[in-house]
């Protein structure tokens, strides 16, 4: 990195000796090769897309690089196992200016970040080229680092969130009880009941007021695009509230 800037000033350093610039002149120079230094790669971020699947018609992927190098990944592949989607945490390292490393338990995944994507890169860490490579690519989507909102409900006893739009809502569940309100000041509470039925895929919480439905399945943001792992919906008399939740940890 010094060689890039020391070698462009001091050949401006030799030319500025052979026709006896004014100091001025000499300062410009050393003003425009600073400014045309490169700027780091943004990497962190939440970025998300569609790969391909060798079995399946897609995998819906999704991933935050947080700034305490800290990732969450989110996968679910389309047409298979009732769309379940699974959330993996770990840490990332930048292995250049612009890649970086998913280190997993099991496995690694490659990125190199780019005009503000992800492209995922091979086995060995090289682009992918040919008419799919455009299929490896990850677009940003906004409002991925929600750890401090979800820190702050599960400190208060929050076991479950989930919310939605249209009108815009939010749903909590703790031990104990359910907590449902709207944004146009509707409220909901009541004690949480059983769930029944309650499996590995759907859990329905049923009141006299309200029911709650959750399903183990990837559901996307109707305005954001962000993704979460479970579906949920919320019945109350005769409306019916459509959202994305998670469970905390």
């Amino acid at each position: 990195m010094k060689k890039s800037v020391i070698l462009p000033f001091l050949l401006a350093a030799i030319a500025a000796c052979n026709n006896n610039p004014t100091t001025h002149q000499t300062d410009s120079t050393l003003q425009n090769t600073t400014s045309a230094t490169p700027k780091a790669t943004h990497i962190t971020g939440t970025y998300q897309g569609t790969l391909p699947c060798a079995d399946c018609p897609g995998m819906d992927y999704q991933v935050s690089l947080y700034d305490d190098h800290t990732f969450s990944e989110l996968v679910a592949y389309q047409g298979r196992g009732q769309g379940v989607a699974t959330v993996q945490t770990g840490t990332w390292k930048q292995t250049s200016d612009s890649t970086v490393m998913l280190q997993k338990k099991t496995d690694s995944s490659s990125f190199l970040a780019t005009e503000g994507k992800l492209l995922l890169l091979d086995t060995k860490g090289k682009r992918i080229e040919g008419v799919l490579a455009s299929n490896y690519i990850l677009k940003p989507v906004e409002g991925g680092d929600r750890r401090t909102l979800l820190a702050e409900k599960l400190k208060s006893g929050i076991r479950f969130t989930a919310n939605g739009n249209e009108p815009g809502w939010n749903l909590d569940l703790d031990n104990k009880k359910i907590s449902f309100h709207t944004m146009n000041g509707d409220s909901v509470q009541a004690s949480l009941p059983p769930a029944r039925p309650d499996t590995d895929t759907l859990k329905v919480y049923t009141t006299p007021g309200i029911t709650v439905s959750i399903r183990n399945s990837m559901c996307s943001d109707d305005m954001s695009g962000l993704m979460r792992p479970n579906s949920v919906q919320v019945q109350i008399k005769d409306k019916t509230y459509q959202g994305c939740g998670e469970y905390l940890k």
